[in-house]
Parts: C-alpha cells; sequence; structure tokens
C-alpha cells in the first residue's frame, strides 16, 4: 500500500481511493520535458515508438479502476486516445508491483503519433489503497 499520508474521505463505494494527478509536458518528437505531479516517480519515452510512454509511480497500490488522459495544446491534436498499451491483468500487477505503466498516443486512424512540441498531456490514475474488498460491486 502507499506510503504518503492521503487527503481522507472522498465518497464512494471503493475502500480508500487515491486520485493522482500528473502532467507530461511534451518536447521535439514527443520528447518528455517535464513531467509535475504528485504520486507520479517518473515518465519516460519510448525511444523507439511514436508516443509510447512508461509512467512509474511513486507508491505501491492494490489496484488501479481509473486512467483519464487528456491532451491539451492550442491547436488540435493529432493524437485522439491515450490507451493503456497493457493487459488488465498486467496493469493490475504494474500497479501493485509500483513497476511501469505503460501508454500509448493514438491518431485518428489508430497510429502511434506523438504528442505535438508544447503540448500537455493530464493524466489522472484512480488507485484503491486497501486490501479490504468491498465485495458489493456490479
Amino acid at each position: 500500500m502507499a506510503n504518503r499520508y492521503y487527503n481522507q474521505f472522498q465518497y464512494t463505494a471503493e475502500r480508500a481511493p487515491v486520485t493522482l494527478y500528473a502532467t507530461l509536458q511534451a518536447g521535439a518528437a514527443g520528447a518528455v520535458a517535464a513531467v509535475k505531479g504528485y504520486g507520479v516517480a517518473s515518465i519516460v519515452k519510448d525511444a523507439g515508438v511514436d508516443g509510447k510512454y512508461e509512467i512509474v509511480l511513486s507508491d505501491k497500490f492494490v489496484r488501479c479502476i481509473g486512467v483519464d488522459f487528456k491532451v491539451v495544446h492550442s491547436a488540435i491534436s493529432a493524437v485522439t486516445i491515450v490507451q493503456v498499451l497493457q493487459t488488465p491483468a498486467n496493469l493490475q500487477a504494474a500497479v501493485a508491483a509500483g513497476t511501469k505503466i505503460i501508454v500509448q498516443c493514438v491518431d485518428k486512424d489508430g497510429l502511434a503519433v506523438n504528442p505535438e512540441s508544447g503540448a500537455q498531456v493530464f493524466i489522472q490514475l484512480v488507485c484503491v489503497n486497501s486490501t479490504v474488498d468491498q465485495g458489493k460491486g456490479v
């Protein structure tokens, strides 16, 4: 479980959810120019693939229950979606082990693409910080 003190009392059916926010500032050729955000240790671009990034969390969590990525830029971005490039089981294992979460920026044709230089990718991850399973979900 995470070793940080997080703000309490988010009204949800999940026990001990933690929402992490970060931003990735894209540089030339999609390079990582800057990363800001509490709970994200690093973001590294895969040099061999356009728009592919490895996100490492600062803490281990029990599981991931939500991911959201948005590209912010002054013009329409070529990136139409940022996809988690792992099977659901591998994503959960990565969150529990504190290893990398792999994401891929994709254009409207389904091809790998870098975010434009100067664009920011807003990242929101929701993880569970409790081993107690509510068992009441759908």
